[in-house]
């Protein structure tokens, strides 16, 4: 599959279809129903999904039309990125079909193919509802058991629906298994830095009662205090997090760079009278040397070590990995809004958005960031083997990782 691009009104046009409720839909599906609609679009504000937003972009749409300076950002999620995450650590191909970190032709939604594949398997022997069978599958690939048995019990289904998460995204369901047996019931606390330097900590914390008294009757008083449990199960949870977050931090850099010291970069990369020191004094050397350092354990580059380089440090690091990286970046620096996978640009640059969080998947499933991480939990060296090496080659053409 090729890499599919929009125009910026084809994007306007995304989006109004994605705020009516269209957006599990393909590309020219939405397109079409915005053409076939066009006349219409203001009696409709009350039967979209999101109002406000859908007539915010008719807004917008009708001043493009009139030749006027659009200043809506459309939107673009990520669909369950939860999962892609999972499948690009493992590389799994088939996690990875499911929620488009590769693409099968089809927007596909995670959460409906293993409902399907349920609901397959099970015949008229039973029937399952997709939104509870939404959140069950949301909530697993945290490593929740609860909200699972609350939906499907503890019996035959229960069973059916771990079988089907495992047959359906192997990879990443293993990794989900070995954070539950990463759990150590004696410590306080966890902690990982992740390769842009972002230092992750997690208390454990366990539930405590006490009885207190209020007009001479008692009441139970539930808190949490910082304490060892067994079983704990938040680790695999805020080990995924923590990478949603350090694609949000690197989705800002690398969407918003400087431009002038990006080209200052290529320029001390390219010109060979250009002494390429190996100083350690000044803070710039210091976060360099560290975000090398990061780089080199996880095979992952964060693009915050541009920030910091010069040439009088740039003798600590290898060119070619700098200037790939510099070379991955858009042509242009844009401005983007992001709230966790959700991330909002003006529509000219929805094909450099999606081409850059693409990016960011593909070089996930290259690197060696999950046994990086794991190791630091760990406290000694670990590798992990990946299902698919090769899956990046096919992240970076993949159409609806944002959709």
């Amino acid at each position: 599959m090729t890499f599919q691009t929009f125009t910026a009104r084809e994007y306007l046009k995304i989006d109004i279809a994605n705020n009516f409720g269209l957006d599990k839909l393909n590309w020219n599906d939405r397109i079409a129903w915005f053409n076939e609609n066009e006349g219409n679009l203001h009696a409709l504000v009350s039967e979209a999904e999101e109002p406000a937003l859908f007539y915010a972009g008719v807004r917008a749409y009708e001043q493009a039309l009139a030749g006027e300076v659009v200043r809506y950002p459309i939107s673009l999620d990520a669909t369950a990125s939860g999962i892609q995450v999972l499948a690009a650590l493992a590389c799994d191909r088939q996690a990875a079909a499911l929620c488009n970190v590769i693409d099968t032709g089809q927007r596909e939604d995670a959460y409906t193919g293993i409902y399907t594949a349920m609901v397959e398997k099970l015949g008229e022997r039973g029937q399952i509802e997709r939104k509870a069978t939404k959140n069950a599958i949301m909530t697993a690939f945290y490593t929740s058991t609860r909200i699972p048995k609350k939906v499907f019990g503890e019996g035959e289904l229960l069973r059916l629906f771990w079988d089907t998460l495992a047959e359906k995204a192997p990879g990443a369901w293993e990794i989900t298994q070995t954070m539950l047996a990463l759990w150590n019931p004696t410590w306080l606390e966890y902690g990982w830095i992740l390769p842009d330097n972002f230092h992750a900590r997690m208390k454990v914390k366990g539930k405590m009662t006490e009885t207190v008294h209020f007009l001479n009757a008692p009441y139970e008083v539930e808190y949490k205090v910082q304490m060892p449990i067994e079983g704990g199960r938040a680790l695999g949870a805020n080990l995924v997090h923590s990478i949603d977050g350090m694609m949000c931090r690197e989705m800002g850099r690398r969407c918003m760079y400087d431009p002038q010291k990006v080209e200052q970069i290529m320029f001390w990369l390219t010109d060979q009278n250009t002494f390429l020191d190996r100083c350690k004094g000044g803070e710039d050397d210091k976060m360099v040397m560290l975000l090398w350092s990061h780089y080199l354990e996880s095979g992952f580059l964060s693009a915050r070590i541009l920030d910091h380089l010069k040439p009088s440090n740039m003798g600590h690091v290898s060119l070619t990995p700098i200037l790939m990286l510099v070379q991955s970046l858009p042509k242009k620096p844009f401005e983007i809004l992001m709230v966790h996978d959700c991330f909002r640009v003006l529509p000219a640059y929805g094909n450099d958005l999606r081409r850059q969080y693409n990016n960011l998947l593909a070089e996930i499933a290259e690197s060696e960031l999950l046994s990086f991480m794991v190791s630091q939990i760990m406290m000694k060296r670990v590798h992990l083997n990946k299902i698919d090496p090769t899956l990046s080659d096919d992240i970076r053409q993949t159409n609806y990782a944002l959709s």
